[in-house]
């Protein structure tokens, strides 16, 4: 099952450590706004270490990703402080991604390409919203991004299936994944349909459905 779940895992923090990293270092942010920002950090330094079981390498990004959120300050770290360190973090965190992925197979790797934007979208959406993130840009682009994902995973998916034996557990995981999906794409985009501001629990239930969604996908991709 760990399998399985290790390609998502990956995919989710390395596009949620992409979405803060963007918005840390482009959006126009407050010094306040910043500090919590790299509070956000500290969510997926311990998520690397989850991953440690699977890729060894998953301790690279762990420790320079902590390094980074250990030494920030709530000053204007996008022109000093180490900010490098940051860079190195996200590099080193492709590079584990590339590798625990791969290892799967070149569709899984494929296939993760899209639940980075997926799954990171949405994870990194519920973060910034958490960090009370007052860049609006990313309320709207984020959750159309994982709609766009969502969409271009599903036909993935059926090329893939369209490649191997369609079995009985192939359907059910096709049909409780693009359910999943649907539901987790709703909670993702329900501020958006009623004209608010978005809720991070609402988010955060987005996500959780997008994960399952992803996983059970997972069973398909990897045969």
């Amino acid at each position: 099952m760990y399998a399985y779940v290790a390609p998502s895992l990956v995919s989710a923090i390395l596009g949620a450590q992409l979405v803060l990293s963007l918005a840390l270092l482009k959006g126009e942010i407050c010094p306040g706004q910043r500090g919590r920002f790299h509070r956000a950090y500290w969510v997926l330094v311990f998520a690397w270490v989850i991953l440690v079981p699977s890729s060894f390498l998953a301790t690279i990004p762990f420790l320079f990703l902590g390094l980074f959120a250990f030494r920030s300050k709530t000053g204007k770290t996008r022109h000093s402080g180490p900010i490098p360190l940051l860079h190195v973090a996200n590099l080193t965190a492709c590079v584990a991604w590339l590798i625990i992925t791969a290892s799967q197979g070149w569709m899984v790797a494929v296939f993760g390409l899209l639940q980075v934007v997926l799954l990171g979208a949405s994870a990194g959406h519920g973060l910034l919203v958490r960090a009370k993130s007052r860049l609006q840009a990313f309320d709207n682009l984020l959750p159309l991004a994982s709609v766009l994902a969502l969409m271009a995973t599903v036909f993935l998916v059926a090329v893939a299936a369209s490649l191997t034996t369609f079995t009985t557990v192939n359907i059910n995981a096709l049909f409780a994944g693009v359910g999943l999906g649907l539901l987790g794409i709703a909670a993702s985009i329900w501020h958006l349909l009623k004209h608010t501001k978005p809720a991070w629990w609402r988010l955060m239930i987005g996500f959780g459905f997008l994960f399952a969604a992803s996983v059970s996908l997972n069973t398909i991709v990897m045969g």
